[in-house]
């Protein structure tokens, strides 16, 4: 029997009673049916497989709301994390896909060796930022580990398909004194977008210092210079956090601001305009923020969240302010016990919600450890317990190799590169 056969007689029990009667008569499932209802609930490696069967399924992962039906169907399944790996020696960073599901870790794929350039001043690794299971991935820069190396490429990611492709090597721009990279998504126009941030210093003027930001779409072939009107940004561009990981929710990217205004920059990926909404009352970032690698804004199960405070932290503490009616600006708090010492485990924090609803929880440091014995926390906000779970990639023990798990990625995605 042809690979259509198959399917329809594995997925009839999902298949509508309607669609059941029409196939009894001898009559064709129609295609809805066949997309919809049964290639969409099939695993990524299976429909990379049967895309050979037709050409109309080959071009199913284009289709905008195949893949939306894809996502809906698998977001509760597993979850997607992408681990890295550093050999110091070798001057080598390997990428890895850990699947959680039913709770424990396993090991999926090795993704990409990439070479990392040597450097006087540590570790200097490739940072990572995802949206829906794409992972976008940048150097750091030589001296500021979320700023991008202004002489690599970006690249983007996608860890199911294995799909990767470099976007466009955009030269350094004279004088330059940083660049940042941001990684989001509009669900309204179902496009994604990598936004350069590029402040540099103008060689006529010594004082002058401008910004230049640039859109990358996924799908085209080159950076879209965007104008700015420094009039129309309701916040002080020098005093924005482009320099801290950005969060993407909402169809926009979010950064904190670090001014009296109590405010977080917003970019808005639909009109490609900046905006800001205001922090909670009881939140200042002078006195609650605690300045994290990663910054303090993280996304928790779609909700920004702010992460808080470093005086709280001395006592195993942490509280959470999480934006859960994103209209209406509603905040709720709440408070994380630690049932261990904060600072031991390398001050871990927020980083992602799982598909169990668990927080799973991130050092924000490089662990150099045996790579056997990798720990991962979980905070279940529910019950206020935590668990902890090893995962770690089969590798030669060496004193070179250092461990790090750099984003949650969801579930599976089979969104195209190109």
């Amino acid at each position: 029997p042809s690979a259509s056969t198959k399917l329809v007689v594995i997925y009839t029990n999902n298949i509508p009673r309607k669609s059941q009667r029409s196939m009894e008569s001898g009559s064709e499932l129609p295609s809805e049916v066949i997309c919809f209802q049964i290639l969409a609930r099939l695993p990524v490696k299976s429909l990379m497989r049967f895309k050979c069967v037709c050409k109309s399924w080959y071009s199913l992962n284009r289709h905008p709301s195949f893949v939306n039906a894809h996502r809906n169907f698998h977001r509760n399944n597993h979850t997607q994390l992408l681990l890295t790996t550093w050999d110091e020696a070798m001057l080598q960073q390997t990428f890895f896909s850990i699947q959680i599901k039913q709770g424990s870790p396993t090991l999926v794929n090795r993704l990409l060796n990439l070479p990392t350039p040597p450097t006087k001043n540590g570790e200097r690794l490739y940072n990572a930022l995802s949206v829906n299971g794409l992972v976008c991935l940048y150097l750091s820069d030589k001296v500021f580990p979320n700023r991008t190396d202004q002489n690599h490429p970006v690249r983007i990611l996608n860890p199911c398909t294995r799909e990767s492709i470099i976007l466009p090597h955009d030269s350094p721009a004279y004088s330059a004194i940083h660049l940042t990279h941001h990684f989001g998504f509009s669900p309204l126009t179902n496009e994604y977008k990598v936004l350069q941030v590029k402040r540099f210093q103008p060689l006529n003027s010594i004082e002058d210092r401008s910004f230049m930001f640039k859109i990358f779409k996924l799908g085209t072939s080159s950076w879209r210079r965007i104008e700015v009107d420094l009039n129309d940004v309701p916040f002080d561009l020098l005093k924005c956090q482009f320099d801290r990981r950005s969060v993407s929710a909402h169809g926009a990217i979010h950064w904190m601001h670090a001014s009296t205004q109590n405010i977080i920059a917003v970019f808005n990926l639909e009109d490609e305009r900046f905006r800001a909404i205001p922090l909670p009352e009881d939140y200042n970032y002078g006195i609650h923020g605690i300045n994290n690698t990663f910054g303090d804004m993280v996304e928790l199960d779609g909700c920004l969240a702010l992460i808080g405070d470093r005086h709280l932290m001395q006592q195993n503490m942490m509280e959470l302010w999480i934006l859960k009616d994103y209209e209406n600006q509603v905040w709720v708090k709440e408070t994380i016990t630690f049932p261990f010492y904060w600072g031991d485990l390398g001050y871990p924090v927020p980083l992602y919600t799982i598909h169990t609803g668990e927080l799973l929880l991130q050092s924000s440091r490089l662990l150099r450890q045996d790579p056997a014995q990798m720990k991962v926390f979980f905070y279940n906000m529910e019950s206020k317990s935590f668990r902890s779970e090893i995962v770690s990639p089969r590798l030669r023990r060496s004193d070179h190799l250092r461990l790090k798990l750099l984003v949650g990625c969801g579930g599976d995605s089979i969104v195209p590169l190109r």
